[in-house]
Parts: C-alpha cells; sequence; structure tokens
C-alpha cells in the first residue's frame, strides 16, 4: 500500500508567510490554519484578473521555500478560461497552489484553494513574476460553479477555507466573500466585480 506523508501548513493572522514542515527532517505539522477574511471588494482590489475557469491537468514539483526554510510541494494546475469577468486572460492559464503529491510524498496545505479536473469555478488571480497566477486569498478566491437544472450558473461555497477571522476593528456590516458569493449567478457577480473596478478606478 502506498504511504502518503502528509504534512499540514499553518498561517498564522496577519503573518506575510506560511509555516511549512520541512520534508527532509521527517517533522511533520498538524494545525489548523488561521486567516483574515476577506471581502469581495479586496478579493477584486488584489486581482488581475477574475475569471471563470476549468481545471485540467496538474502537476506538483519540489520548490525552494522563501527564506531559505527548506523545500515544499507546489502544483500547477491549467486552467481553461471559459469566461473573463474583469481583467485579462488568456485562453489557458496556469494556476499556482502550495501542496500536492510528488511521488509518494504529499503535503496538504489547510486554506489553499481545491482546483479540481473538470470542476468548474469562479476565481479571482493575482499575476506572478513567472508568468503563471496564484489564486488571491486562497480558498477565499475559489468559488465551484454548478448549474442547477434550469436555472443559471451560480456561485458554490469554497472548499477548506481553514478558520476565518474578522479584522480587528471592522464594522458589523463587513461582509466576507465566503458568505457574499455564494448562491450568486456568475452575471451578478459579474456585475458586482464591474461595480467595484469601476468605484476604485482612478
Amino acid at each position: 500500500m502506498r504511504f502518503v506523508r502528509v504534512f499540514l501548513a499553518t498561517a498564522l493572522v496577519y503573518s506575510t508567510g506560511l509555516n511549512f514542515a520541512d520534508p527532509l527532517r521527517g517533522v511533520p505539522v498538524a494545525s489548523a490554519s488561521t486567516f483574515v477574511e476577506l471581502t469581495v471588494a479586496e478579493l477584486v482590489n488584489a486581482s488581475a484578473s477574475v475569471v471563470c475557469g476549468t481545471p485540467a491537468e496538474r502537476v506538483s514539483v519540489w520548490e525552494d521555500s522563501e527564506g531559505g526554510r527548506g523545500r515544499r510541494i507546489v502544483s500547477y494546475t491549467r486552467v481553461h478560461i471559459d469566461r473573463v469577468l474583469d481583467g485579462k486572460a488568456g485562453a489557458d492559464v496556469w494556476v499556482r497552489t502550495l501542496g500536492g503529491e510528488v511521488g509518494d510524498l504529499g503535503q496538504h496545505v489547510d486554506g489553499e484553494a481545491v482546483l479540481v479536473q473538470g470542476q468548474a469555478a469562479l476565481m479571482f488571480l493575482s499575476a506572478r513574476s513567472d508568468g503563471t497566477s496564484s489564486v488571491v486569498g486562497m480558498g477565499q478566491g475559489h468559488y465551484p460553479l454548478e448549474t442547477p437544472a434550469g436555472q443559471p450558473m451560480r456561485v458554490s461555497a469554497p472548499r477548506a477555507l481553514g478558520r476565518l477571522l474578522g479584522k480587528i476593528g471592522s464594522q458589523a456590516t463587513r461582509v466576507p466573500a465566503s458568505m457574499d458569493l455564494p448562491g450568486r449567478t456568475v452575471e451578478e457577480v459579474a456585475q458586482v466585480v464591474a461595480s467595484l473596478r469601476h468605484s476604485h478606478a482612478p
């Protein structure tokens, strides 16, 4: 039986990085991730593009982590762009996410976006210097899409968000995207995104 060692990553509130176990030392970390809640406006502001796309093939590789803290597994998924709601995107884009499996070793990053092959999703993407993209806010920027019988395509709840905390001193009316977007149609999301982008335009 194949044995897959799973390493969980922890992200602290207001932290700029993730704390990964070093697989070369054989020290797994098992703890829940904590993230600050993001609103739709914050996702849009941090995005280079907002798209509806369908994940295709995925490649997982080892990469050196930032700050020389060992190595980690990352995955690159080719996403076919079905519709661009905001920004610009080609027919396909490679999206980088943390975690994956290489050989008999695997790493799971709690709170990271889960890109399922063949499952269309709404994604808020930021551009990376290597030409790939990443999901803004990890799981908070990725929403599976579903098409109920006889109804328009709608946004579903995101998966594996980890523990979400409200911003300190934020108003009670602040609604996180993970609660605001699910249930909306793609057309409604497109209108919201366009309105938010227009209101923040220079």
